[in-house]
């Protein structure tokens, strides 16, 4: 019987830490939820700065506008990344030669902005050049439109359209929060 009563007592005790747990989880997200809100109310754009920042977990850790403008910039690394890999696979499909003219134009757009981004971004930012990260910003957001005219010339619809839109709203947000930066 008293074997029962300890384990009950026990349970119970689990439950209130495990609820007592949850309960400050759910205090801390949400405060963190409230910070990048407050700090997407000061871009151009709250609604897509939240949802860009809300898909990186590292966000609802952040504490700073350097440190949500630095997960932004990561994100946008990120995207160009994924749109090299993404270009990349279409290219191996065995596109009609102009597709994969075109092709060629995006990979060669993104893999350079790719590099803007690591290399360089990352190192303004790190040494507090925020000008100058928004022009690295800039240069990469720029692979979208160079990829879009690639395919407008050739007449045809392009298949990276959905990415292009991505590279173009990420590189926005991280625009936008590192502007902050520069105001300071």
């Amino acid at each position: 019987m008293q074997t029962a009563m300890a384990s009950v007592s026990t349970f119970i005790a689990m439950f209130i830490i495990m609820l007592a747990a949850m309960s400050s989880g759910i205090l801390v997200a949400y405060a963190n939820t409230e910070f990048i809100s407050r700090t997407c109310n000061k871009t151009n754009n709250t609604a897509l700065c939240i949802a860009v920042l809300t898909t990186k977990p590292q966000s609802a850790h952040a504490s700073t506008e350097h440190d949500l403008a630095r997960i932004a910039l990561e994100l946008t690394i990120d995207t160009a990344k994924h749109n090299v890999k993404v270009i990349n696979d279409l290219d191996k499909k065995k596109q009609s030669k102009p597709k994969a003219f075109a092709l060629a134009i995006c990979l060669k757009a993104y893999t350079e902005a790719t590099s803007a981004l690591e290399i360089y971004a990352v190192s303004n930012f790190q040494m507090g050049s925020y000008p100058s990260t928004l022009a690295n910003v800039s240069f990469a957001m720029g692979a979208s439109d160079t990829c879009k005219k690639a395919f407008k010339r050739i007449g045809k619809e392009s298949p990276v359209s959905y990415i292009d839109r991505e590279m173009i709203e990420h590189c926005s947000v991280a625009s936008n929060l590192i502007n902050l930066l520069v105001r300071k």
